[in-house]
């Protein structure tokens, strides 16, 4: 697994993530994995597990600013 922490475009419907856009490539999110929700102070943040291919990101909403971080990256084999 590797940490991450960089800002990324992510298409969204119906409050979930169906593409991601990093280093100049995108990503269609395939699955959905675990998705949870807490406070950073007042902020309200969305965390998102999601696989593209064979491709695991780690995807993180902060709701005031309205913008995303891709948190960490696995490739599984």
């Amino acid at each position: 697994m590797q940490t991450i922490s960089e800002k990324v475009d992510v298409v969204l419907a119906n409050s979930t993530p169906l593409s991601m856009h990093w280093k100049n490539r995108d990503y269609k999110v395939t699955k959905i994995g675990l998705r949870h929700d807490y406070y950073e102070g007042k902020i309200l943040v969305h965390v998102f597990s999601v696989l593209s291919g064979s491709l695991f990101f780690k995807l993180k909403l902060d709701t005031k600013h309205l913008s995303w971080l891709l948190l960490e990256t696995f490739e599984s084999i």
